[in-house]
């Protein structure tokens, strides 16, 4: 049999692992009905997804991926499965903005996809953010950016170990960190890298690959989004350029009108 233990409850996501209770025998049903937008997965062990004639075997190096109405078959090996899997469900309104900012219909995937790095990380962020005691906004854009991701193709030429993914998703985190409370200081690559331990070009392309943005994007994102909140608290926009790390008025306002379509003189919708 399966169980299923609740980790979180939102009106926009839900978040359960599925494991297999010890001592129980375990028997697959003849055919199953997906009810929801949901993406699971596996954290430990294997089994496989039967559609028709087509078979995909489900490891830690694919994630299962489900929508309204879809039928599949699962077959374990053994009378006492060990497989383990997260699995997050998006309200249907959710995965509908989803799909209109992805430009990927939901139902139009594959039921397995290739696991690549970031998508790892951001499962490794979730495994996280569920230990503590979860902010609901946290792991809501968390399993968003989990849907959003599944659009970026096909998997990585070369998957980090377990060991190896922790390691540099500490120091991604802690870059991260470092841009969101010190936004308004003049980085750079070598000092950021220094920061956290890595070489420059190395920390370029892991923080690129797991964060999705480079370094600078990302500090522009939090550097406008600081702007927004000073602008509307009725900041000047000269004071807010160079309170939030632009030194140059000109590029802040073109940068501003560029991102939100206004600027920033009309301040931030």
């Amino acid at each position: 049999m399966n169980r299923a233990q609740p980790l979180f409850r939102s009106s926009l996501v839900r978040v359960d692992r599925f494991d297999h209770p010890a001592g129980r025998a375990h028997r697959d049903p003849d055919e199953e009905i997906a009810t929801s937008h949901t993406i699971s997965l596996v954290t430990r062990g294997a089994f496989h997804v039967l559609r028709g004639r087509r078979k995909w075997r489900l490891t830690p190096s694919t994630l299962f991926v489900t929508h309204p109405g879809f039928t599949y078959r699962c077959a374990h090996e053994g009378p006492e499965p060990g497989d383990v899997c997260l699995s997050a469900t998006l309200a249907p309104a959710f995965a509908g903005e989803v799909e209109a900012a992805t430009g990927r219909p939901w139902g139009g995937r594959v039921p397995v996809a290739p696991m690549t790095n970031r998508l790892a990380y951001l499962g490794h962020r979730l495994e996280r953010a569920l230990e503590s005691d979860p902010e609901p906004v946290a792991i809501e854009t968390l399993v968003g950016d989990l849907a959003a991701g599944l659009a970026d193709g096909s998997g990585a030429a070369r998957l980090f170990g377990e060991h190896q993914l922790g390691w540099y998703a500490e120091r991604v985190d802690a870059a991260r960190g470092i841009l969101q409370e010190r936004f308004a200081e003049p980085h750079t690559l070598r000092s950021l890298s220094r920061e956290v331990g890595m070489s420059p070009f190395h920390f370029a392309r892991i923080f690129r690959e797991l964060a999705g943005v480079p370094p600078h994007r990302y500090l522009i994102r939090i550097r406008l989004a600081r702007a927004c909140g000073m602008l509307r608290s009725g900041a000047g926009v000269t004071q807010t350029c160079l309170a939030t790390g632009f030194n140059n008025l000109g590029h802040f306002i073109r940068l501003f009108h560029r991102t939100f379509g206004v600027p920033p003189s009309r301040h931030c919708g």
